[in-house]
């Protein structure tokens, strides 16, 4: 009876210690993966309003997460910049790395402000434009000879944001 009880213990914590460590690896993760963009360099003439950082599994609106984890980074700015002044900075962008990855490939997603729409989730938030898709910076670029950029004078408040996702230890929540 001793030794069932000794085994019991040793895998509840087991179990214990397996779960804590995918909740630990899991938000590490999270916050290496934000950070790659919250350590990108500002254009000049702009300033940081806020930085964001949300995770979890199913966050809703992002097309399901097939059981990965999400990650969204996001930072708000203003600058003095023009729209195309700014998109002309973010132009040759690298690609981000992906969470838990070296390997590139999350393009930066931006958002100015006459063409944004907040998305609230239980878990965070995240932006959209107001067709309820995302603005890669690639899809601003194909698209400069429409009267999508605007120049602008005075103030300028954009969005930066990366989305991806990733497999976590054992899928388990």
């Amino acid at each position: 009876m001793k030794t069932f009880t000794w085994i019991g213990s040793i895998l509840a914590i087991s179990l214990i210690s397996m779960m804590l460590y995918s909740s630990i690896s899991k938000e590490k993760v999270s916050e290496q993966f934000a950070e790659h963009l919250f350590d990108y360099p500002l254009p000049a003439e702009t300033s940081l309003i806020a930085k964001h950082q949300f995770n979890g599994k199913n966050f809703s609106g992002l097309g399901g997460s097939g059981g990965y984890w999400v990650v969204v980074a996001i930072m708000e700015m203003t600058s003095t910049l023009t729209k195309d002044e700014i998109l002309a900075y973010y132009k040759n962008i690298e690609l981000f790395p992906y969470p838990k990855s070296e390997n590139r490939g999350v393009e930066l997603e931006i958002y100015f402000e006459d063409d944004r729409r907040k998305v609230e989730d239980a878990k965070g938030f995240y932006y959209q434009n107001q067709n309820l898709s995302s603005s890669r910076i690639s899809s601003y670029l194909l698209n400069s000879a429409d009267d999508q950029i605007n120049q602008a004078t005075g103030e300028t408040k954009y969005v930066i944001q990366l989305i991806s996702g990733f497999d976590y230890f054992l899928n388990m929540d």
